[in-house]
């Protein structure tokens, strides 16, 4: 559980843009009152004064983040008595007015260095240079280069062996790792224990476990952790940060599948073997990824059902009604502006009771969205959701709910999108989501559902998205040949 310094030491990056501001804003009065020839004396003194003090206030809330030790130590002292420095010769500059160029001068250098180093210490080194943007690619179809076959000089006698030297940790992985991953998990910033930057600390893992289960990407947090949903709290890269694509993620599928080699490996062809690959040749991976909203699918080409009802405007619940959700701990905010419909979410509630689906009839008309997500939620007590006519996503996922809650909610005239994912549904019950009238999106992932449970539902309802984090692989036909015979 997190304790009270740890809370108040994640507040540093937030409370250190307040020093950087106010200080540099003490540097600009003291230019003005210069070029301008006006007095603002009283101003500059007051900066300096509010800007030591938030340095002060940050430098504090810093120390007591490196306490946690997901940072470099180097690193860190760098940046705290840069910091220390910085705070003390704000006040300094403050005090001694006569000598207030030099130390403001001095101030502002020790500022932009500090600052540099925080930078470092958060997004990683080298976060300034435009060498490391990284390329944004949106298509869905991935790529896995094919390992190339170091061709022979062609005096070669046919029968003589050819080698294959393939390195695909150092020249696949590593760049993936390096771009996405380096920033939060390195020698400079271990968040959750966790390093990513060499063989060793891959195969350690951080301080809640392994992250990587050579030959099996599903059981590898490195891998599925990936595909979770972009508002779940173990979704990575965190919500905010440059998601991987959908090729990245392909490839360190195919990385760990194949075994997760952090070496180079050389085979030998014998000439009954194919002798040349080409070196750009491309295995296609079909690869569907999820989307931000962990019940949200890509945009529909046609109108959604949720888009007919926000269409239609209804009386928002009033004040009184939200704070008795507040209090509950039940976040409810609008869907959208004006429209007067709102989403309900138990993500914050500590003591779920069964009484509290019931109270939701308070908003049985606006509700559009529900998300239960990690709450001991059973079967029988989803009954009182068939009051709510507009409910349109629910997220059970996480819950408790079994095959018997699908009987329940196929009550739902308007549900459009079903996140299962977690839950203990199997394939027998899955086949009554072919009856819901207007269900187009389903998570299955990490349920008891089947294969062959999830092509029946196919068949049974054609239009269904399936969403159960499972990966398809199409490879070319090799059998087949490109020549003519002239």
């Amino acid at each position: 559980m997190m304790t009270i310094a740890e809370y108040i030491g994640r507040f540093h990056p937030l409370l250190v843009h307040l020093p950087i501001g106010i200080l540099l804003f003490g540097f600009a009065l003291m230019l003005y009152q210069k070029v301008r020839k006006v007095d603002v004396t009283e101003a500059i003194s007051l900066a300096w004064l509010a800007g030591a003090v938030a340095a002060l206030l940050s430098c504090g809330a810093g120390w007591l983040l490196a306490q946690s030790g997901d940072y470099e130590a180097e690193a860190v002292q760098v940046h705290q008595w840069t910091g220390l420095a910085t705070a003390a010769l704000s006040f300094l500059t403050y005090a001694f007015a006569k000598y207030r160029w030099l130390l403001a001068s001095a101030t502002v250098i020790l500022l932009t260095v500090a600052g540099h180093y925080g930078g470092n210490l958060t997004h990683g080194e080298g976060y300034l240079s435009f060498g490391n943007r990284p390329t944004e690619a949106s298509d869905t179809t991935a790529a896995v280069l094919v390992p190339e076959v170091i061709k022979q000089d062609s005096l070669v006698a046919a029968n003589q062996p050819q080698v294959r030297r393939t390195f695909f940790y150092r020249d696949q992985v590593v760049p993936i790792l390096e771009k996405n991953c380096y920033s939060c998990h390195s020698a400079k910033k271990k968040k959750g224990g966790l390093r990513l930057d060499t063989e060793a600390f891959i195969q350690k893992g951080g301080k809640n476990g392994g992250v990587l289960v050579a030959g099996n990407p599903q059981k590898s947090k490195l891998f599925s952790y990936l595909l979770l949903p972009h508002d779940d709290e173990m979704h990575m890269p965190p919500k905010g940060k440059r998601q991987l694509t959908s090729q990245e993620v392909a490839i360190l599928h195919h990385w760990i599948k194949k075994g997760a080699s952090f070496k180079e490996e050389v085979e030998v062809l014998t000439p009954q073997q194919p002798t040349e690959v080409e070196a750009t040749a491309i295995l296609p991976l079909t690869f569907p990824m999820p989307s931000a909203d962990s019940a949200a699918p890509p945009a529909p080409t046609s109108v959604s059902v949720e888009q007919t009802i926000l269409s239609k405007a209804t009386q928002a619940p009033d004040a009184s009604t939200v704070a008795y959700f507040q209090q509950r701990q039940i976040t409810v905010v609008p869907v959208q502006q004006g429209a007067g419909y709102v989403s309900a979410n138990f993500v914050n509630v500590k003591s779920y009771q069964p009484a509290l689906l019931t109270e939701l009839e308070r908003v049985k008309n606006q509700l559009v969205r529900l998300r239960l997500t990690n709450q001991p939620v059973r079967d029988e007590e989803l009954k009182p959701l068939s009051a709510l006519t507009n409910l349109n996503r629910l997220n059970l996922e996480n819950t408790q709910i079994t095959d018997a809650a699908l009987a329940e909610l196929k009550q739902l005239p308007k549900l459009e999108q079903l996140n299962l994912y977690g839950t203990a549904v199997t394939d027998e019950g899955i086949q009554q989501l072919a009856t819901y009238p207007q269900l187009k999106v389903v998570y299955l992932w990490k349920t008891k559902v089947t294969s062959q449970g999830i092509e029946r539902l196919k068949r049974a309802k054609p239009t269904l998205k399936i969403e159960d984090g499972q990966q398809r692989f199409t490879l070319p036909d090799t059998n087949k040949t490109t020549k003519t015979q002239s």
